[in-house]
C-alpha cells in the first residue's frame, strides 16, 4: 500500500527510516543516519533533495 505522505527518508540500501510531511524532521532522521547513506525522497519532486553519498 502507498504511503500518502509525501517524503520518505531512505538508506543507501533502500530501508524505509520514515514517512513524513514535515520536512524538519525529514532532514533531522537524515542527519542522524547519514553515516548509512540517508537521504529523502519527495513525492513530488523526485530527485530534488537526494544527494549521493559517494561523490
Amino acid at each position: 500500500m502507498k504511503n500518502k505522505e509525501r517524503y520518505t527518508v531512505l538508506t543507501q540500501k533502500q530501508k524505509v527510516l520514515i514517512h513524513t510531511d514535515d520536512i524538519s524532521e525529514a532532514l533531522r532522521i537524515r542527519e542522524e543516519h547519514k553515516q548509512e547513506g540517508a537521504y529523502i525522497e519527495d513525492r513530488k519532486s523526485k530527485e530534488k533533495h537526494k544527494k549521493d553519498f559517494f561523490r
